[in-house]
């Protein structure tokens, strides 16, 4: 395999973590609009871009190749559970 596969295969990877880093941060904005968040939007993107990926590598490990549902149902939670935490749903109302 060449650099330019090597590459092509990285990116193709790593993607989905990319997209729901950036995606859910934007929509949960735009639902929850009166919630406030204390943190940044680049920096809730980062975070939950992190954790996405971290998903994705542990559906590697655990199954052996990529592209599995279960790794991409644990990308949602991550996602979701990242948000859920920015906007301050573990405290008790």
């Amino acid at each position: 395999m060449g650099f330019f596969d090597l590459t092509n295969h990285l990116i193709n990877f790593i993607l989905p973590a990319v997209f729901m880093g950036v995606m859910m941060p934007l929509f949960s904005r735009l639902v929850w609009r009166k919630v406030a968040v204390r943190r940044s939007l680049k920096t809730q993107m980062l975070i939950t871009t992190a954790a996405c990926a971290a998903v994705l590598i542990a559906g590697l490990v655990i199954f052996g190749n990529d592209g599995k549902m279960m790794t991409y149902a644990g990308l949602v939670l991550a996602a979701a559970g990242c948000q859920w935490w920015f906007q301050g749903g573990w405290r008790v109302k």
